[in-house]
This record gives structure tokens, C-alpha cells and sequence, in this order.
């Protein structure tokens, strides 16, 4: 068994602190070590440091490779260009060249886990049922009525250990009403991005449901690794439609019943915005404002404050998101933090690209 940790996001929601030169896997934001070191030590609790591959970015590979020094350098891959999931799961399987029979992990680098006992049996479940000839992917177990993540919903169940079950379908983003709906009818899961499979499996699912990136693999696989391949690799890559693992695999192989989802129930979070890192690190400390840097309060509550040395000072504030860095600052409501976004669009139409 190996694991691909997919580094390659950019974490444009967590502006201004992750950048396009210091990307979110890379940031230490609930802890003393990066989002990416906590990933990779959380599977070292179940592979050995050669089993461990990380793909990223071309231009973060010596980045990733310092923050990682426990993995061979050869481990540390990089996407001379960004095509999505199914895209970089299948060039980091080539790229690593594990035998067929193999099941792979594949999971994102920028997680939060509060118990990490609980994800490493959901992983050893999901790697049981992969065995069997199932993709699989983990469910976490819904506890709000989010609109951030994609649903997946719970099918016939399957003999197993755990309570895993087939999946029935995927659902996109919901409404605030449908998310409410989901979640009262039950049967639901949050889509995590987490995925397991034999590499054949995968490999079949591609030739079935995506072929053109299958013979792209195929051309790459063929390679030599001579100083200027990875601009062949790079030409190959731009024929290829970008399609992430959810709609370009998962979807239709549920819908051919090959689909099976592990719940998992483990204090997960995406970090996906400022909104949710303050959530996550709320649960974990249970106090109700978070801050880093040099910072006093009075009398604030629900607020996130991520800073540095300048010393920051809050009076009185409800449901507040500040990020102070040295040439940008950013103030906004808890509720709109998912608009940050957008406002890149105009950061870079009006300021340039310095500060993006």
C-alpha cells in the first residue's frame, strides 16, 4: 500500500496569508507545522516513509521537499501543469511506478483531523474494501447543514467491519435548504476528497470512463527521463481535459455500482476558508475567539485573528475574521469569508499581480 497527497491547491480563501508563492499545504495554520507535515505524519502512523508520495506544483517542489525531509526527494513529484484530481492522481500513479495490485490512498495535503486514531482505522476500512475491488471513498459523517462541501449519498450497505456502504450518488454544492433537507432525510456524508483503490482499478475506471487521459498516461509511462522531459510530459498534459476525480471517475463509477464510502467520523475539516479554520480550531480549544501573533481583547467573541508582530487589538467584536500579514490586511464578517475569492478578481485588476 502507498498514499498520494495531492499538494497542488492554491487556497485562494485563506488570501492574504496563502499566496501563489506560499500556497495553503504549505502554511502552518492550526499548529507549530504546516497543513502538508501534519497530512504526511498522520499517514507515517501507517506507511513507511518510501510509501509516502506528495505531487505539487512544479515551482513548489524544493519547497515541499524542505518541509518533508523524512521522504526520499524522489517522492516529492512535480505537475509541470495543473490539469485537476483525476488528473494528478493518475500522473502521480505513473510517476511512481507501484505495481498494479497495489492499493493506493489518495487524499488532499491541506486537512484537519482532530482525532487522528479514528481517520487511520477509516483509512485501514477504505483500504480493506479497495482490496476487495471496490474505489472507495470516506464519508465524513455530516454535523450541519453545510452549503461548502459536495454530499454523498449512502447506498445498500456492504458486509464489512465498519458501516460502509455503496454510493448511491454524489451531490454538487447544495442550497442552505436542500443541505437542511439532506441532512433531517439522513443518509447523507459530507464529500471528503479522500479516496482508495488498487492502481488497476483505477486504471480501469480511467480506460472505461476517460479514456483520452488514460492514453496520455499511457505516452507518459513511455517517457525517458532525459533533462527536458518533463516539457514532454507538460505538452501531453495540455491535450488533456482538466476533470477532478469526483466528476470525471467517482460519479460515474457509482452509477455503475463500483463506488463504496467509508464513513468517517473524526473531527474533519477542510480549512477551506478563514470561516472554517476558526471553527475547527474553536472545537479543538473550545474558546470562542482564536488568535495568533501579538494580540489583547476585550470582550470578543467568534472572531479569528491571524497575525504577526505588529500587536493587534479587538473591543467588543462578534463574528469577525481578521488576517494581518505585512502588505495586506484583511477584515471581514464570519458569514462572507467565502466571498474572498471574487474580490482576488478585482485585487488583481485594479493592484497587479504582487498581491496575489
Amino acid at each position: 500500500m502507498f498514499a498520494i497527497v495531492m499538494a497542488g491547491g492554491s487556497g485562494t480563501r485563506l488570501w492574504p496569508l496563502s499566496r501563489r508563492s506560499s500556497p495553503k499545504p504549505l502554511l502552518a495554520l492550526t499548529g507549530e507545522t504546516s497543513l502538508l507535515q501534519q497530512t504526511v505524519a498522520r499517514l507515517g502512523n501507517l506507511l513507511k516513509p518510501h510509501d509516502i508520495f506528495v505531487i505539487t506544483s512544479q515551482a513548489h517542489v524544493r519547497a515541499t521537499q524542505a518541509q518533508l525531509p523524512q521522504l526520499p526527494p524522489d517522492n516529492v513529484l512535480g505537475e509541470p501543469l495543473a490539469r485537476s484530481t483525476a488528473v494528478a492522481a493518475g500522473l502521480a500513479t505513473v510517476l511512481a511506478r507501484r505495481e498494479s495490485d497495489e492499493v493506493a490512498l489518495v487524499l488532499p495535503a491541506d486537512h484537519f483531523v482532530a482525532d487522528e486514531g479514528h481517520f487511520i482505522e477509516a483509512l485501514q476500512e477504505a483500504a480493506r474494501m479497495a482490496e476487495r475491488g471496490y474505489l472507495v471513498t470516506l464519508g465524513v459523517v455530516a454535523t450541519a447543514p453545510a452549503t461548502g462541501y459536495g454530499y454523498i449519498k449512502q447506498g445498500a450497505p456492504v458486509h464489512a467491519p465498519q458501516p460502509t456502504a455503496l454510493v448511491e450518488r454524489f451531490v454538487e454544492k447544495p442550497s442552505a435548504a436542500d443541505a437542511k433537507k439532506m441532512l433531517a432525510d439522513g443518509g447523507y456524508l459530507w464529500n471528503a476528497g479522500i479516496f482508495a483503490w488498487r492502481v488497476y482499478a483505477y486504471r480501469q475506471a480511467m480506460e472505461k470512463f476517460q479514456p483520452a487521459l488514460a492514453g496520455a498516461l499511457d505516452r507518459i509511462a513511455a517517457l525517458h527521463r532525459t533533462p527536458g522531459w518533463l516539457s514532454e510530459v507538460r505538452e501531453i498534459l495540455e491535450s488533456v481535459q482538466a476533470i477532478s476525480i469526483d466528476v470525471g471517475i467517482a460519479e460515474p463509477a457509482a452509477a455503475d455500482g463500483r463506488m463504496a464510502v467509508v464513513p468517517l467520523d473524526a473531527g474533519w475539516s477542510d480549512i477551506g476558508s478563514w470561516s472554517a479554520l476558526l471553527e475547527a480550531l474553536s472545537a479543538r480549544s473550545g474558546a470562542t475567539l482564536v488568535a495568533s501573533g501579538q494580540h489583547l481583547d476585550r470582550g470578543s467573541e467568534r472572531v479569528l485573528v491571524h497575525g504577526g508582530e505588529r500587536l493587534v487589538v479587538t473591543v467588543g467584536l462578534r463574528d469577525i475574521i481578521i488576517v494581518d500579514t505585512p502588505d495586506a490586511l484583511l477584515v471581514c464578517a464570519r458569514d462572507r469569508a467565502e466571498e474572498i475569492k471574487p474580490v482576488l478578481d478585482e485585487i488583481a485588476e485594479k493592484a497587479g499581480e504582487r498581491y496575489l
